[in-house]
């Protein structure tokens, strides 16, 4: 199907203390005369559209990113549970669907998804609104000693919001296999992100060593718009 709408959000096993959370996402690019139009087409199908319990849709836009990165919007499918994930997304059919993405064509300029999971994250249960990626190049026999010290970290600092390592699975690019997502409360809030002691200080310093031959990509940050 001609400029198809799948749908999107960056995410190995976890640690004791994270619960698995897979996701499927659809990164979006669209004129912001447009974004409002948009904004009501996803959420009129989404709010209309039977979704399990366990299965949370997110629709957000994209105000900070590099350069390169065409996409304005993201359409995030989350959930704890693998197969109730594959069974919403099975379930994205018929005539509504149809006519939501017949719809969605005439605003959408380009599109393109992604899927992954948790490797680890610190188990929080915050939906805060503002969400940031950092993307990375990694090989797999890299990850093992990136969870462990990443789990070491997340110990050591205590994040106010959802922080997680992840692997994109499917839909990746260019090499780009890893990421590290975290949320804010506020803008504020994601402009003091980082160490506020000594001891967080080392705490990040130790992890930031094993990143020392992992090829950094881009950072993207998303902005909750609506969340179903």
């Amino acid at each position: 199907m001609k400029k198809s709408i799948l749908l999107l959000f960056l995410l190995v096993s976890s640690f004791v203390f994270s619960q698995n959370i897979f996701w499927y996402d659809v990164l979006l690019e669209v004129d912001s005369k447009n974004a409002s139009t948009v904004a009501d087409l996803v959420d009129g199908f989404y709010s209309n559209h039977s979704k399990p319990s366990n299965v949370t849709v997110a629709f957000s836009s994209i105000p900070l990113k590099g350069a390169s990165e065409k996409a304005t919007h993201i359409i995030s499918i989350t959930s704890e549970s693998s197969k109730s994930l594959a069974d919403f997304r099975n379930s994205l059919k018929g005539d509504d669907w149809d006519l939501y993405i017949s719809k969605m064509n005439n605003y959408i300029k380009s599109a393109r998804s992604a899927a992954g999971r948790d490797l680890i994250n610190n188990g929080s249960e915050t939906s805060y609104p503002i969400g940031q990626a950092w993307v990375f190049k990694a090989k797999n026999t890299q990850l093992n000693s990136l969870t462990q010290a990443f789990g070491k970290l997340i110990k050591s600092y205590k994040f106010d919001g959802f922080v997680a390592m992840g692997q994109i699975v499917h839909g990746t690019e260019n090499g780009e296999s890893l990421y590290i997502y975290t949320t804010y409360s506020d803008l504020n809030a994601a402009f003091n992100f980082g160490p506020q002691s000594k001891n967080d200080a080392a705490a990040f310093a130790e992890f930031t060593k094993v990143l020392d031959n992992i090829e950094y990509s881009k950072t993207f940050t998303r902005v909750l718009i609506k969340r179903h």
